[in-house]
């Protein structure tokens, strides 16, 4: 949120504490997890300026996860006390069985799927969740989205995507479908669960279009070495 307040004002650096429940953008960025080391980097006044993806009213730094992952989202919002991985994984075996896959149309410029949707996951940075790498090429100012596209499964088929985006490996698995656009729109006939950054939403039907504004943003991070 902060960062989108900081584009829409037209102005400013964003500095990052890392407080957190997963702290994606630290790491992605290479900002220490300590805070004192975080608060010292933004006095040090280094600045990268890194995309944004928007999506509807939504603008987000770091990662969109719709279906599975919006589900597994707002259930962990329900129990706070629980922080990071642990809290994705308690939930998680639920979402795994009781999430129904809809019908889907996914198009960038250059690619089209058609069939059923239990996971896509619209990223800038290449983890969400504390741990979860879903976009591990994806890289927070190139200008393009990096998208995962898990086809409709079963909750035994489920399991083992979820330990492949714990490794980084989803990817791997023979249909899943990986996009790397500026733009990519999303036609479907029924409310879907999203998460923006960990924040929970719900798309409306019948269609949303992510799209990147390429290095909107400035953040204060570790000078390089």
């Amino acid at each position: 949120q902060a960062a989108a307040g900081l584009y829409r004002s037209g102005g400013g650096t964003l500095g990052i504490l890392p407080v957190g429940t997963g702290n994606d953008v630290a790491r992605t960025l290479g900002i220490p997890l300590d805070v004192r080391q975080a608060a010292q980097v933004v006095l040090d006044g280094h600045r990268r300026e890194v995309d944004l993806i928007r999506v509807g009213d939504f603008l987000v730094l770091n990662a969109i996860g719709v279906g599975l992952l919006g589900d597994i989202n707002t259930r962990a919002a329900r129990i706070k006390r629980i922080r990071g991985l642990v809290a994705y994984l308690g939930v998680a075996l639920v979402s795994l069985v009781n999430f129904e896959s809809p019908p889907v149309v996914v198009e960038t410029p250059d690619r089209r799927y058609e069939g059923t949707m239990t996971i896509l996951a619209v990223h800038g940075g290449p983890t969400t969740g504390g741990g979860f790498i879903l976009a591990p090429r994806a890289v927070p100012d190139d200008g393009l989205l990096d998208a995962t596209l898990v086809p409709g499964i079963g909750p035994f088929g489920r399991i083992p995507r979820l330990i492949a985006a714990m490794r980084g490996t989803l990817g791997e698995i023979h249909d899943t479908v990986e996009l790397r656009a500026p733009w990519l729109e999303l036609r479907f006939d029924r409310p879907l669960p999203m998460h923006v950054d960990g924040d929970i939403a719900v798309l409306e039907p019948p269609l949303a279009r992510f799209e990147v504004i390429p290095r909107a943003v400035g953040v204060f991070v570790p000078k390089p070495s």
